[in-house]
């Protein structure tokens, strides 16, 4: 943990700079992206990067977004789904900036490009990533100089439960596991090494039961046989609308097979917010704070 909070800290070194167009930034993917002027309308393919505009105080910018992002206002348009992306709708909105994420959206790339539709990729891996992705988005948008702000903002906010968690002597750290059922428990998605959320729960000072696992982009699926195993000390589970937290857990208190597992038996088991859990943008580090409150002031 001391190493990757000494990384973030090296990453103050990025915000000294103030950027004017035309500029040529680099994506997450490593694509040289040259924007010539202040984009003003933006289409946004990844919902993850909705919320980085928004604290940026360019929603006004935003002409589309995909059927899949909780974003809503007046006038917006959908473009429909994150793949493959409406080509024709896109173009439409006569947007000066697109921006995608990585993965399954990368082949959408190239046919933005063919019809000289300019993108740029968000896709943050870690929690430096996410911090890294506000100033590099916020370039994009003529708003370098309040996404230096958010980012040192964001930054004190993570330093702050990133120490005190450490603090907390390894013996007495909670197992932490992370899951996202399917009706019937037989297929369940968490989180392993690689991705955000193994970070957010390590860095809140959990230890995260699937850490010693790994999927595409970290995630990967087990069975209910594995949580058994594990034998965590907390479960925290995902719910997806507004009020269904108690459902959620009581999805996973009235799975019997869990009934002798030790989060399940002391009522350990938490439902977090599912659209924060499962887009990495700047919700994340509320996300960290729930956590952490969660774990060890509750």
């Amino acid at each position: 943990m001391v190493r990757k909070i000494s990384i973030l800290l090296l990453l103050m070194a990025i915000v000294t700079v103030s950027f004017s167009f035309p500029i040529t930034l680099i994506d997450d993917l490593g694509r040289p992206v040259t924007i010539t002027e202040e984009p003003e309308r933006v289409v946004v393919a990844a919902p993850a990067v909705t919320d980085f505009l928004v604290k940026l105080g360019v929603e006004e910018k935003i002409v589309g977004v995909t059927d899949f992002d909780p974003y809503q206002r007046e006038g917006i348009e959908r473009i429909g789904n994150m793949v493959p992306l409406n080509l024709e709708k896109i173009v439409s909105l006569r947007p000066d900036l697109v921006f995608l994420t990585g993965g399954f959206q990368e082949p959408e790339i190239s046919k933005l490009e063919a019809i000289n539709v300019k993108c740029m990729v968000i896709n943050p891996q870690s929690v430096n990533d996410i911090l890294k992705d506000v100033v590099l988005i916020g370039s994009a948008v003529g708003r370098s100089e309040k996404a230096k702000r958010i980012y040192q903002s964001y930054r004190d906010r993570f330093l702050q439960i990133a120490k005190k968690a450490y603090t907390i002597p390894q013996e007495n750290r909670l197992k932490v596991f992370y899951g996202m059922p399917d009706e019937n428990f037989s297929q369940i998605w968490t989180c392993g090494s690689g991705s955000y959320m193994n970070e957010i729960i390590v860095y809140a000072g959990g230890v995260n039961v699937a850490a010693g696992y790994s999927g595409n982009n970290g995630w990967l699926p087990v069975g209910p046989e594995f949580v058994i195993k594990a034998n965590p000390d907390v479960i925290l589970i995902p719910f997806w609308y507004e009020g269904g937290e108690k459902e959620a857990v009581e999805h996973v208190l009235n799975f019997k097979p869990w009934k002798e597992v030790s989060a399940v038996k002391n009522g350990r088991v938490y439902a977090i917010d599912g659209n924060v859990a499962s887009n990495p943008n700047l919700e994340i580090f509320e996300l960290l704070e729930r956590i952490y409150t969660l774990l060890y002031e509750e």
